[in-house]
């Protein structure tokens, strides 16, 4: 799950390339690759702006800062595609990447939090990885994520 990937955030942040790597693996071994805008104002497009093409991909677009509250049946979608585990990252508005990764965990997902991939607007690394952490999600840099076949 991608979040916030906009070209002036995604650049400014310093992140597109970690996180260009990581949906480059896991394209290549059938991942579902979700990008996702949350918070946004109401009447925003269907389609989230990202720095990465869409394509097949999925493109999501939540109101809320938690993309699990904010889009129908999130959770239970990603279960049918039978997603178990969420690799999240991106830029860090409102902290909608610590609300969504707080909210995969209760929705039963194991979770991981790219530490070299997620950052706030000004491009520094997010304070609360640890309290992540102690609330069950894992933390790693991109290149040490294996990705599930």
């Amino acid at each position: 799950m991608v979040m916030n990937t906009e070209e002036t955030r995604a650049e400014a942040t310093g992140i597109t390339e970690v996180i260009a790597d990581l949906i480059s693996r896991a394209r290549a071994t059938g991942g579902v690759v979700a990008f996702v805008s949350a918070p946004v104002a109401p009447g925003a497009p269907e389609l989230p702006e990202s720095v990465f093409e869409v394509g097949d991909d999925l493109g999501l677009v939540s109101e809320s800062a938690d993309a699990f509250d904010g889009v129908d049946d999130l959770a239970a979608g990603l279960h049918d595609l039978a997603v178990d585990r969420i690799i999240i990252g991106g830029v860090d508005v409102q902290e909608a990447i610590r609300h969504t990764a707080m909210a995969a965990l209760a929705c039963n997902f194991d979770v991981i939090v790219l530490a070299d991939g997620t950052r706030d607007l000004s491009g520094t690394p997010v304070e609360w990885l640890s309290d992540a952490e102690e609330s069950g999600a894992m933390i790693k840099d991109v290149a040490d994520v294996w990705l599930r076949m």
